[in-house]
């Protein structure tokens, strides 16, 4: 995992809940930094780090297969320290939004308002549109990718622990 630099509310709300103004976003300068067990050596490993305000792509992520996944992501520029090593990165902001989620074998749990929010989400399994990945309509924080996406990477060989949902 990773984090921004600073705890940056602007950032996770452009990147996760789709508010803010791109055109801010573009003249900052993103800076993350990875988590502990990250080494140089283990983080050129990998093609993708999971971050709480966004989705951290490597350069070699973006330049075998980020043209194909252009309708569906918006890539930033970023720079990810690693041991006091700034490195070139992307951030990932999921543009595309259909429902994923099973609303029905999904659990709640309800606030003390009264409000009912979702505890343990299931994901539909039934979805007959072709994708890559996708945030869900409502929740805009869960997303998924599809086969189709985790066979891409594997066949450009893109280093992405995926796991079943």
């Amino acid at each position: 995992m990773a984090g921004f630099k600073k705890n940056d509310d602007e950032i996770f709300s452009f990147f996760r809940l789709d508010i803010g103004n791109e055109e801010k976003i573009k003249r900052r300068r993103l800076e993350f930094v990875a988590g502990t067990g990250y080494t140089l050596e283990n983080i050129e490993k990998t093609d993708y780090i999971f971050c709480p305000s966004a989705l951290l792509f490597s350069k070699r992520f973006v330049e075998k297969i980020g043209n194909l996944l252009r309708e569906e992501m918006k890539f930033f520029s970023c720079r990810l320290v690693c041991q006091d090593v700034s490195l070139e990165w992307y951030a990932a902001k999921i543009i595309l939004r259909i429902p994923i989620i099973d609303k029905e074998a999904s659990t709640y749990r309800t606030l003390s308002d009264g409000e009912r929010v979702l505890n343990f989400i299931k994901f539909r399994r039934d979805i007959e549109e072709e994708f890559f990945i996708a945030k869900d309509k409502e929740s805009t924080t869960d997303f998924v990718v599809s086969e189709l996406f985790v066979d891409i990477c594997k066949r450009n060989g893109l280093l992405i622990d995926f796991k079943e949902v």
